[in-house]
Order: C-alpha cells, then sequence, then structure tokens
C-alpha cells in the first residue's frame, strides 16, 4: 500500500470522532507501516506535562510500574532532552532524534526507559492545543534499525493537526460490545484480596498513575472504585420501588479500543464486609466496524461513509465531512452499497453491525511483557 493509502487510513482514524488513546489500537498499524518502527507510545499528559494515561507496544513490565509510580519524575523539565516537559516545551513540536550522542544516552529516560526496552531510535512528537500541552506520541526504533530521517518528520508534521484533534476529540455516541468479563473481591477498605489477571490488567490499563501506583504497590482499589463500593452497600440497604428493582451501581472508565464498565455489590454473608466487582471489557463498535471494512477491503474514502450512515449523518453533513458534491455522493454510495451487497441505509447499518461482531481487536501488545 501506498504512502498516499497510508495517509488516507491515518486520516479516516484520527478524523473519526474516537479519541486518541481509544483508537491506539488501530491507529498504530498504518502509522507504523507509514513511519516503519517497532515500538510506540501514546502518553496523555496534565498542565504540567505529567502523565495521566499511556498506551505503549511491547514495554517490559518494569517500564509500565515506572509510569505509575514515578511518572512524575519524566514530566520534569531537567537537562534529561527526552523529559516530557522538556519536550512539550521546546519551540517545535518534534523532539530530537536519538543519534547517540551523550546527553541522550546518559539521561534517565533513555536508560531507565529505553534501554531496556531496545528502543535507541526516537521520534517525538509533542502534541498541544491553545490551551497548552496534551501529549506526547513516541515512535521507537531499535539500535540497529536505520535512524529517522527528516522525511520522517515531514510525514509527521502533515499528520499533527490530525494527531491533535484526535486527542481532543468530543467522542460521538457510540455503541460498545461485552467481549470479556473478570472479577475481584475487595474489603470495605478497599484492600484487593482476589483479582483475576484479567481484572489487574484491565484496572491498569484504565486508571492513572498515581492510582495504578497503589493497585501495584498496596493492593488497594483506586477510590473511584471503593466509592462504588460504598454506593452498593447503600444499595443493599435501600428499598426497591414498587414494581422496580434496584440497578446495581457501575462505574465506566475508558481504556484503548473501548472501555471497562464495573458493577459492585455485597457479597452474601460477608456482613458487608466484602465486595465482588464484576469487570466487563467493551469495545467501541465504531473502530470494530472500521477494521471489519478494511478486512473487506473497502476503500478508505467508502469506509468514512459508511461509519457516517452508521453514525446516523445526513447526506448535507456527510458532504461537507467529506468535502464532496452531492452527485459524488451518489455514486459513492452505489458503490459501497454494491460493495457491501445491501440496497438501502438500514441494511446497510444492519450489514455494519453484523461486520462488526466479526472483529476482536488486538489488545494484548498494549499489556506488560516480562523483562528478559
Amino acid at each position: 500500500m501506498g504512502e498516499k493509502k497510508q495517509q488516507a487510513e491515518l486520516r479516516l482514524l484520527l478524523g473519526s470522532g474516537v479519541d486518541l488513546f481509544s483508537q491506539m489500537p488501530l491507529t498504530s498499524e498504518p502509522l507504523k507501516r507509514l513511519i516503519p518502527s517497532f515500538s510506540l507510545s501514546m502518553i496523555r499528559v496534565d498542565e504540567r506535562c505529567a502523565p495521566q494515561t499511556h498506551y505503549s507496544e511491547y514495554f517490559d513490565e518494569f517500564s509500565h510500574q515506572l509510569f505509575a509510580t514515578a511518572g512524575h519524575a519524566f514530566a520534569a523539565a531537567n537537562d534529561d532532552p527526552a523529559a516530557f516537559g522538556h519536550l512539550l516545551r521546546h519551540p517545535r513540536p518534534f523532539g530530537t532524534l536519538i543519534d547517540g550522542r551523550p546527553e541522550f544516552i546518559n539521561g534517565a529516560t533513555y536508560q531507565h526507559l529505553f534501554k531496556r526496552n531496545g528502543i535507541h531510535h526516537v521520534l517525538d512528537v509533542a502534541l498541544r492545543d491553545d490551551a497548552g500541552p496534551i501529549g506526547i506520541l513516541g515512535i521507537f526504533r531499535e539500535k540497529e534499525a536505520q535512524p529517522f530521517t527528516r522525511s520522517d518528520v515531514a510525514r509527521v508534521a502533515e499528520l499533527y493537526p490530525w494527531l491533535v484533534h484526535a486527542l481532543r476529540a468530543e467522542t460521538r455516541p457510540s455503541r460498545f460490545d461485552e467481549i470479556d468479563s473478570a472479577m475481584l473481591v475487595a474489603n470495605v477498605s478497599g484492600r484487593i484480596e482476589f483479582a483475576t489477571p484479567l481484572a489487574r490488567h484491565w484496572l491498569g490499563d484504565a486508571i492513572g498513575s498515581e492510582e495504578r501506583s497503589l493497585l501495584l504497590r498496596e493492593d488497594l482499589l483506586p477510590e473511584a472504585l471503593r466509592a462504588l463500593c460504598a454506593r452498593s452497600s447503600l444499595m443493599k440497604s435501600a428499598r426497591p420501588g414498587r414494581g422496580h428493582a434496584l440497578t446495581p451501581p457501575t462505574l465506566t472508565l475508558r481504556v484503548a479500543g473501548g472501555r471497562l464498565r464495573l458493577r459492585a455489590y455485597p457479597l452474601e454473608g460477608s456482613g458487608g464486609e466484602r465486595f465482588g466487582v464484576q469487570l466487563s471489557l467493551e469495545l467501541d463498535r465504531s473502530l470494530r466496524i472500521i477494521r471489519a471494512l478494511e478486512d473487506a477491503r473497502v476503500p478508505p474514502q467508502l469506509r468514512r461513509l459508511a461509519l457516517a450512515y452508521w453514525n446516523g449523518l445526513e447526506s448535507d453533513d456527510i458532504t461537507q465531512w467529506l468535502d464532496i458534491t452531492q452527485a459524488t455522493l451518489k455514486s459513492y454510495r452505489k458503490e459501497l452499497y454494491a460493495r457491501l451487497s445491501v440496497t438501502s441505509n438500514k441494511e446497510l447499518v444492519d450489514r455494519l453491525d453484523e461486520l462488526a461482531m466479526t472483529v476482536r481487536l488486538d489488545l494484548r501488545r498494549h499489556h506488560a511483557r516480562r523483562s528478559g
């Protein structure tokens, strides 16, 4: 696939209305084809440049814990050229490419994060808008690989406004599909007494650095989950209205690819001292539709059209979004119908929902790998 098609793939995703962090499991693939690399990361930061959430591919377990327990250290604008604060306050949006200079090799970021993950060449993209710093996209190559070039920087520069838009995206209402579940048991003080491995993975993906540190070091539930258990306890003692059952309290947390929904309930026979928390991993159906259409070899522009119809947009909105005429829209729609063997918008939406059910996104790349 040529460079223009890869750029079209990325613009499709970055303009889809899905938050950049959520869509990273898909966005990383055309990005790595456009700018070959073996690993990348996406870090959302606050106004102090401290990391809030991160998506990283093939990072080891130590590095995931480092983000959770010492992320603030990377945010400091110190002499380390790779420190987040330094990158995000630099006059240019692109960090220096690591090329073996002592200030990089001796810096804490290289020694404690990059080196141990096989990273040597780095193209950092500092994402900012009018309100200040919002995130860092890191694109990584091994030491033996070809260093990044100015051509690579130029490719990222073309995508820069799209990346900022996606990181600030006001996500359209979407539908989510449960693909897996897990559970944990906690006591009234918030300490986890039992948790399946998946539950720990998902919580580690969904909560912020400081709370993740509690989960890793002290086995404590984050504050929001403790509040969820407290609400569950209150629900237990409440009486439902006539003809209405009480709905167990739920909490929704964002993860790459979708969301994590949690439901807490007091365990019978524990005297209100222990709670079960059911975790459900739900994937964003729009991302699954995009992947299904890609697998069906539907061109990017027709995929954007299909997603527009699935989102319920009217013809005038679609022509404006795709920057096409009504005549072109009619031609595109005819081709899309033919490719998916449908004859109406209703059949198209039903077909897209059907295709989505056949897709699972690869989220394993973001899970911490064991060192060595």
